[in-house]
Formats: C-alpha cells, structure tokens, sequence
C-alpha cells in the first residue's frame, strides 16, 4: 500500500534540491538565494510585495 501520493513525491524531491543547492551555504547566502526566486517569480509574474502588517509588533 502507498502511503503518499505522487505530488507529496514531487514535493520531496524538490525539497530535497533545494536542500542540495544550498547545505554548504551560509544563512546570509541563504537568504540572497532565496530572496532571488523571489524577485525572479516577482518580476516574472508582475506581483508587488506589500509590508506585512505584523511587521513592527511584537509576539507575546
């Protein structure tokens, strides 16, 4: 019995691609390499990203 679907294996694999590009790399390359998808997805489909309304407060 198969206890997953194929889209949970898509996910994973992708998961894991992600994970092998970025293992070795620093939490500050992290963060540029991520906030490229961003900007590539964010130029690609025409969005705008707002500032988040919880921004400036803080979590109990």
């Amino acid at each position: 019995m198969k206890l997953t679907t194929d889209i949970e294996d898509q996910i994973d694999a992708i998961r894991e691609k992600i994970y092998e590009e970025i293992k070795d790399m620093s939490p500050s390359e992290e963060i540029n390499y991520f906030n490229a998808i961003a900007e590539e997805a964010k130029r690609k489909y025409n969005f705008t990203v707002i500032k988040s309304a919880a921004e400036g407060t803080q979590i109990p």
